[in-house]
């Protein structure tokens, strides 16, 4: 996404942040010249005047987390937390007489803000007789006592991921996330010398220790061991009431009991645990646990958003975002690479290649060759020229997060698909000599989906799970299937290929893409994606209408070829190489059945009967009108 590009507009304001109110809050009437103590200066500078300062002293706390403790190694955190809280709550209120330029940055004042009111609050909290689980839950209860309450969900919160927003809240009237509130809680419980774990799934994030132990480890190395056990605790929920402190600090399998208990006729209640949530994600959360993953969990949860709207493509007027933060962010994370600390995160890998893409470094521009990651498992190990495959740096990001996430965590997660489709998307969309891209983008999308139906289905569990497919149809009819507006378009017209064969390889993906979600209503049993609703805006029947008759009777035919799968030489498509999907896994679009026929009919009708789920005794399908799920 360049920089200026029409969907997206890059803010940079130029306001004196000394005459914002959080500067009046953290300052105040010690005055920006005060000196802080020799403990809390030792090594840093009272003001950071420009974008290069900044960076090279990140930069040095960065290099010097393999020479400190792991407490001196989390107070850096706790700085740098409410460092980044601070510019992200300058750069982003939605009112644009209320933001301000990042520079200069009262460092001194914010250290002192971690030493008089955070320290403190730790501090205050209970011994327990040195139990790490009843701390934690102590911990956490003061902490959301701490922070700016509100009754709305703290889902809906934007920019609330930090130590700042706990501690300064009350300037913008922030709560906490649950990012920031596990992230507050893990920073003060390793302050307080237990050998506590950022956790993190998707879309949530808790608390992981060793299990059996208290405060012995100092260690920041990476625990690679299969045999180590850990321990978990719930933090993130918000309030204060008796109810939310009982739950916090608990195993987070007690959160599901709790659901089974809640609906004890619901069948998809009791079939979901921690391990299958999607939410939770125990056996695959990304757990930080050495000091630079933490600080990259830090940097790439700052948000750049500053109007609350939908994805970037939904909306037909461009997006506000925050170019100073963007930079800012972009240049963090590529330190934290260079240190090491994110080569197996996909979350920051991810993060990295979508800053490249909105505001590119000359690094970002550079080409690599990829061929490594793209080619088949088993394939032949002498590369030639030919087989070399060359992205620029932010695409291979997306790869390596592709890869880890694949290697490291079982392939259960989604959103590295999520982020590389839409890259492959955004290139392919108004770029007919980059059409290949869009299927790529389609292949990828399918894969998306093909993960997500591996987990157990809950209403409230999958929410943002069901939010993201949503968003992915929309984002499919109004990028690949029609012509955008942006290229003579007028958001209604269908997208005249240049190469035929690259619109049948993208219907076979898309045709992928909905094979998963059949897949994943089948295998619970139940009729919850909104999509696969034939009243629904992007309905199946409403999609493939879009979809040239020829094009689609020649999609079916190849993903039921007789033929065997071709072999190609990597596992992406590329300009030189198609993929297509083959093989459907659902009942609903096996063979012969009456959802495939309506795909290939000249007038697409696709009624509840071609979506009625089969019945379980037999291949007849349902009469009944299909009913769907409401979140509890």
């Amino acid at each position: 996404m360049s920089a200026n590009s029409t969907r997206v507009t890059y803010d940079y304001p130029a306001a004196s942040p000394a005459n914002s109110p959080h500067w009046d809050r953290i300052v105040g009437n010690v005055g920006e010249t005060t000196e802080p103590n020799n403990e809390e200066a030792a090594g840093n500078p009272s003001m950071i005047n420009s974008h290069q300062e900044l960076i090279a002293h990140f930069k040095h706390d960065v290099a010097s987390l393999s020479e400190i403790d792991r407490k001196e190694a989390y107070l850096n955190i706790a700085k740098w937390s409410c460092v980044i809280g601070y510019c992200e709550a300058l750069t982003t209120h939605k009112d644009s007489s209320r933001r301000y330029s990042i520079f200069p940055i009262p460092v001194a004042s914010l250290i002192r803000l971690v030493h008089d009111e955070f320290i403190p609050l730790i501090e205050a909290v209970p011994n327990h007789s040195n139990i790490h689980r009843q701390i934690v839950q102590s911990l956490s209860n003061a902490i959301w006592k701490r922070c700016q309450n509100k009754s709305s969900s703290m889902q809906d919160e934007l920019h609330a991921n930090s130590l700042y927003v706990c501690l300064c809240g009350d300037v913008d009237g922030k709560s906490l996330d649950c990012f920031g509130a596990a992230l507050s809680t893990v920073i003060g419980m390793n302050l307080l010398g237990f050998r506590s774990i950022l956790t993190l799934s998707e879309d949530h994030a808790y608390e992981s220790h060793l299990l059996g132990t208290q405060n012995e480890e100092k260690s920041n190395k990476t625990t690679t061991s299969s045999k180590i056990e850990y321990a978990t605790c719930e933090v993130a929920i918000p309030g204060n009431t008796k109810a939310s402190q009982s739950k916090r600090g608990r195993e987070i399998s007690e959160t599901f009991i709790d659901l089974q208990k809640q609906s004890p006729r619901q069948q998809s209640r009791k079939n979901i645990t921690a391990e299958t949530s999607w939410l939770y994600m125990k056996d695959n959360a990304v757990m930080c646990d050495n000091a630079g993953m933490t600080l990259a969990a830090l940097v790439g949860n700052m948000n750049c958003d500053i109007d609350k709207q939908k994805p970037i493509g939904e909306s037909g007027k461009p997006q506000i975002v925050s170019g100073a933060l963007y930079q800012m962010k972009r240049d963090m994370l590529w330190a934290l690479y260079d240190a090491g600390y994110i080569n197996n995160f996909p979350f920051a890998l991810m993060e990295l290649g979508e800053c490249e893409e909105h505001l590119s470094s000359e690094r970002g521009l550079v080409w690599v060759d990829a061929s490594e990651m793209l080619k088949h498992d088993g394939g032949n190990d002498t590369k030639t020229n030919a087989d070399e495959a060359m992205v620029l740096q932010n695409e291979y990001f997306f790869l390596m997060a592709i890869s880890v996430s694949k290697n490291n965590y079982m392939d259960k997660q989604t959103y590295p698909y999520l982020y590389a489709a839409h890259y492959h998307r955004d290139a392919g969309r108004e770029d007919k000599s980059q059409e290949y891209r869009l299927v790529e983008s389609m292949r990828l999308y399918s894969e998306a989906s093909r993960v997500a139906s591996q987990y157990r289905y809950d209403a409230k569990d999958c929410l943002q799970l069901m939010k993201h497919m949503t968003t992915v149809a929309s984002l499919v009819a109004k990028d690949i299937l029609l012509l955008p507006k942006e290229i003579g378009g007028d958001g209604k017209t269908a997208r005249t290929w240049k190469y035929r064969e690259n619109a049948v390889a993208v219907i076979t993906w898309f045709i992928g893409f909905i094979d998963s979600l059949l897949l994943w209503e089948e295998i619970e049993e139940n009729n919850f994606v909104e999509i696969l609703g034939a009243q629904h805006k992007h309905s199946l029947g409403k999609l493939f209408q879009l979809v040239a008759e020829d094009i689609r009777i020649s999609a079916v035919d190849k993903i039921y070829s007789q033929e065997e799968t071709p072999k190609t030489r990597r596992t992406a498509v590329t300009e030189d190489e198609l993929i297509y999907f083959m093989h459907p896994r659902s009942k609903r679009l096996s063979k012969g059945s009456i959802l495939l026929q309506a795909l290939t009919k000249k007038k697409i009708v696709i009624r509840e009967m071609e979506l009625a789920m089969p019945c379980k005794s037999s291949g007849e399908r349902s009469t009944r009108q299909r009913k769907r799920l409401k979140t509890d």
